[in-house]
């Protein structure tokens, strides 16, 4: 589980595949080309047209993998399917 409600820190991804016995540098070479977010302490709300404070207001995490994609990627390695660079 992340600390990041847009997703997980480079270091969280690392911890996550690890503890299952993945390499991290596999994972890294399937992102390239795929698209990140970044946790800069905000979030924007379309309704009001402005800017609010998130969660990691006092700790942004800069860039953070999406949660679907980390998922989709542990899946493909644990059923024995090679991740296709999409």
């Amino acid at each position: 589980m992340s600390n990041c409600p847009q997703g997980y820190t480079r270091d969280e991804v690392h911890r996550e595949l690890e503890s299952r016995g993945i390499d991290p540098v596999f994972f890294w070479e399937w992102m390239t080309g795929q698209t990140q977010s970044l946790c800069d302490g905000r979030s924007y709300n379309h309704e009001k047209r402005e800017y609010e404070k998130t969660k990691c207001v006092d700790n942004p995490h800069g860039i953070v993998t999406y949660t679907w994609d980390l998922e989709r990627f542990i899946r493909w390695v644990e059923k024995g399917v090679k991740p296709v660079w999409d």
